[in-house]
């Protein structure tokens, strides 16, 4: 190959991924996407307080029988990372980080590139649904057995630290918050659950 060659294929290389980091093009399939780190000013920092009984014991699940038991990760056959964000983030209707940082500031370019409306996300995805989809699938229910999951329930606390206290070294002001979240199942879905659609 020659010289020419070499820097024609390095420069159109590096105009496509540059290109695509300068215009937020999140599918592309040769680009690491840097942008999705983002900072925003806060004056409190949160710490979650990490419960290994209650990431032992799982979700709190009701059945469609009526009966309640627990669903940890050992029944969905996952590993621990896994079930945490389950757990902690689709539970509570967050998506991972692509989906949060992928709808923040788009610029109105960007918009116009992906056909958005002022207001329309990005990228969506309706949580509770997958989570369903997932716990009553991994544990082979159809929506006509007894055991079919139509609620669950996650809860966790984190500590509130003041940055001025932790700035002082003083770790022992804080206030706690409760973070609970409970999923219903809803019968319209059960047309989506005959599809296969998530």
């Amino acid at each position: 190959m020659s010289k020419r060659t070499v820097n024609w294929v390095l420069v159109s290389y590096l105009t496509i991924i540059w290109g695509a980091v300068i215009f937020r093009i999140d599918y592309f399939p040769l680009t690491w996407v840097p942008m999705y780190s983002s900072y925003y000013p806060d004056d409190t920092i949160t710490a979650r307080v990490g419960d290994s009984e209650r990431m032992a014991k799982g979700l709190l699940v009701t059945h469609r029988n009526g009966e309640t038991s627990y669903i940890s990760r050992k029944d969905l056959n996952i590993p621990k990372p896994n079930f945490r964000r389950l757990y902690y983030q689709r539970m509570f209707g967050s998506g991972p980080p692509k989906h949060r940082q992928g709808n923040r500031n788009l610029s109105p370019l960007n918009r116009w590139i992906r056909g958005l409306e002022d207001g329309e996300a990005n990228f969506s995805a309706d949580w509770e649904w997958r989570m369903f989809w997932s716990l009553n699938k991994s544990l082979g229910y159809e929506p006509q057995d007894p055991r079919f999951i139509v609620q669950a329930e996650a809860l966790y606390q984190n500590r509130i630290y003041r940055k001025s206290d932790l700035m002082k070294q003083d770790v022992s002001r804080y206030r706690m918050e409760t973070m609970e979240a409970r999923i219903r199942w809803k019968d319209e879905w059960i047309t989506r659950w005959n599809d296969g659609t998530l």
